[in-house]
Parts: C-alpha cells; structure tokens; sequence
C-alpha cells in the first residue's frame, strides 16, 4: 500500500480554492511497517451550484463509498455550547453515490438548512470502514458537545472487519484534520474523559444491551395498543450498562417520534422495523423524561448542575 496524506481540499463553483495539504505519518502495527490510508477532504457549500461543479471532479464521488460531514458551523464561530443556546446543527453520513446523496440532503427539509459538506475519500475504503468510521465520528461529535448531532442512534455499529485497527488508526488522523478545520474544538482525550461522552446515547450497544432495548419497546408499544399500563425494570451488575440502556432508550424513542412517513431506511441497522409500522403514530404526543441522580456533570466545559441539573443533562443528551 502507497504511503499516502490527509488532505482537506476546498471547492467552490464560483471561486477556486487552494489546497491545503497535511503529511499523515506512517506507523507500525504488529512489528511489520505499515502506511496510514491516504484519505482527502473535500469541502464544498450545500448548494445546488457547488454540488454541480464538485461532482466531475473525481469518478470516485458517484461510485466509491465515503463518508461525509455536514454543518453550518459559521453560526458557532469556534465557541463551544450545549442546546438552548447557540448551537450548529451537524449531520454524518456514508454513501456509494456521495454526488446523487448530497442532492438528497438538499432536497430534505432536516438537511438542507445545513451550509457545509466535507467528504471523506480513501482509496482503501470499503463499506465496513465507511460505517465504522461514520459511527466514529458521531460519537465524537456527540461528545464534544458543540453540535446538536441530527443523525439517529440506531445505526451506531461496532463490527470486525479485515484490518479494522490499522483502519481505526487513520480515523484519529481524520479527526484531526477536521479539528484543524475547526469542526470539533476539544481534543481526543479530552472528549473521550468527558461525561457527555461517557453518558453519550451514541454508543454501540452489545448482543444483551441490544435484546433488552428491544424487549422494552415491545413492551411500551403493546402497552400503548392496548392503553395499558406498565413498568420496565432494568437489572444488571455495576458496569454492565444499565444507564447505556435508558439514555440509548431515550433518545430512540426521541428518533422513531420524529420519523417523517416518507423517510427511507437501512433495514440493516438497528431497531429499524420501529420506525415504520404505525409505531411512530403510538408515540405522538408523548414526553419522555430522564432523571439524572448525580449532583454534578460537566458538559462543554459548562456546569449543568444548578437549579435542575436532571433536565438540563437530559436535553444535552437527547439533542
């Protein structure tokens, strides 16, 4: 495999932007010299015009799976927040026809508000990395705590695949370039220690984790058909995740309310067959609500402890 860099390209159909390049070091893995994917990032507006001029530009953006970041970070200008005040909206995606997908968001009205699209190509990538690496970046940018993240949770992966390491190697490289390009503001570390998150609803739920989800909102949804009424008790170990459950729990429910009729679905993700159905219907007009029994958490940097830290964490979480 070629030693390759990361690099962040800017197009625009009415100004021609320069390149900027960043070297992506080589590493080691498992004692053998090994080279770090040479990926690009290309940034373009949102915009009918720009889409244009951008897709000829390389084959690869009608048929090759990437993954691609869209935001409009301008109203944040750099300054970390939490919801309720100044906050951008960001959406991450995976796509073979990142040309035709981007025209889609344009076309929806929960994208098209967004102004910016970066996408992530790599000659190496395959489907597999594109969903590992999506998942990524969500989290991340759940936990940074800048950006209310419009994707769902139920399609957060955690699956082997060939050179999955070597491949997750590359993902902090990508990191850093879209840090240097001003779409996350905290560090890896710093991100990664902090309890928004730790608590973050964007997690990769294992095979228990996942049933007991399930069994849940077979339950509520039956108890809704039949206007009855119940309790769901989870019972676990400490660490087993038991509050991975019900912050996960929130905000699917908080996503299958939302659903649009007309939305399209990956039925390979998770809980896929509760966002179509009628079950949507069963939920309209409910409130959900989480109740936070720690005295302190620290979000963005801000304290979200005074007066009614329960909600104001809970709002953070399900944004």
């Amino acid at each position: 495999m070629r030693s390759g860099s990361g690099r962040i390209r800017n197009k625009s159909c009415a100004t021609s932007w320069p390149s900027r390049v960043r070297s992506v070091p080589s590493r080691s893995l498992e004692g053998e010299a090994r080279s770090m994917t040479p990926f690009d990032i290309t940034s373009f507006g949102l915009t009918s015009e720009e889409i244009t001029a951008w897709a000829p530009l390389d084959w690869r953006y009608k048929n090759w799976p990437v993954v691609y970041v869209l935001d409009n970070a301008n109203a944040v200008k750099g300054q970390p927040s939490i919801r309720n005040q100044s906050v951008s909206d960001v959406y991450v995606g995976e796509s073979l026809n990142a040309a035709a997908r981007m025209r889609q968001h344009l076309d929806s009205d929960a994208k098209k508000h967004l102004t910016t699209v970066r996408v992530i190509i790599d000659e190496t990538f395959n489907k597999s990395v594109c969903l590992d690496l999506e998942s990524y970046l969500i989290r991340m940018l759940a936990g940074d705590g800048v950006y209310q993240v419009l994707n769902r949770n139920d399609g957060i992966t955690e699956s082997e695949y060939y050179e999955r390491e070597r491949y997750r190697e590359s993902f902090e490289q990508v990191f850093e370039q879209l840090k240097n390009d001003g779409v996350f503001i905290r560090s890896i570390p710093e991100i990664e220690n902090s309890d928004l998150f730790k608590l973050s609803p964007f997690k990769a739920l294992t095979q228990d984790q996942a049933v007991a989800v399930e069994g849940i909102l077979e339950g509520l949804f039956a108890d809704l058909e039949s206007s009855a009424t119940s309790t769901s008790v989870i019972q676990g170990e400490p660490g087993t995740g038991k509050t991975v459950i019900a912050i996960y729990l929130l905000k699917l429910l908080v996503d299958i309310q939302a659903a649009p009729p007309a939305e399209e679905f990956d039925s390979d993700s998770l809980f896929a067959e509760f966002f179509v159905g009628g079950y949507p219907e069963l939920l309209a007009g409910l409130s959900f609500g989480l109740v936070v029994p720690h005295g302190r958490f620290e979000v963005a940097g801000t304290s979200v402890s005074a007066v009614d830290p329960s909600r104001q964490f809970a709002e953070t979480l399900l944004q």
